[in-house]
């Protein structure tokens, strides 16, 4: 929001008001008024048993980093053809069985816009071959309990809320004599 120094409509200086959550550019010119509404993602949580396919990013922002498949949604989708598009944009497969996870909030990278992520536990089809985009650079299957970090906090913060449902769900031994 701090960038919104000048009304989009008439060209007037904006004002920036409110405080915390409440921040918004205001023209008194034209009366044109713009929140920090976050933009919304997806956020694709492709897991293979106890483990979840990653991505890592080849450009900015966040180049380098680990990601999930996902992206921004175009005005005319939900958020799971978002989701089924960027899979089959990001590594040439179709993602199935979309299971709603969650929604998560963020900033991208640097640039301040924030986001909100809405993730999905999915999988890829059996006779799935990855084939990346130029969006990243390498794929591979990592541990739920045992990744690198990834480039943003929506996406963080679903893995682990997923690996953390794992963990409770998945089956303890028990060793020693009754």
């Amino acid at each position: 929001m701090k960038d919104w120094k000048f009304c989009p409509r008439c060209g007037d200086r904006t004002r920036i008001t409110g405080d915390g959550e409440d921040i918004h550019a205001e023209c008194h010119a034209c009366g044109f008024t713009k929140y920090d509404n976050p933009l919304p993602t997806t956020v694709g949580l492709v897991l293979d048993g106890d483990r979840i396919l990653l991505l890592r990013r080849e450009h900015e922002p966040r180049k380098g980093r680990w990601d999930t498949v996902g992206g921004f949604l175009s005005g005319a989708e939900t958020a799971e053809e978002n989701l089924v598009r960027e899979g089959l944009e990001e590594i040439g497969c179709e993602l199935r069985n979309l299971r709603f996870a969650g929604s998560y909030s963020s900033v991208y990278g640097d640039t301040g816009l924030t986001t909100i992520g809405l993730a999905f536990v999915c999988e890829l089809p059996p006779d799935a071959k990855i084939v990346l985009s130029e969006e990243n650079s390498e794929y591979a299957w990592f541990p739920l309990d045992d990744r690198p970090p990834l480039a943003f906090a929506d996406c963080e913060a679903a893995v682990a809320a997923v690996a953390a449902v794992a963990a409770v769900a998945a089956p303890t031994s028990r060793t020693g004599s009754a």
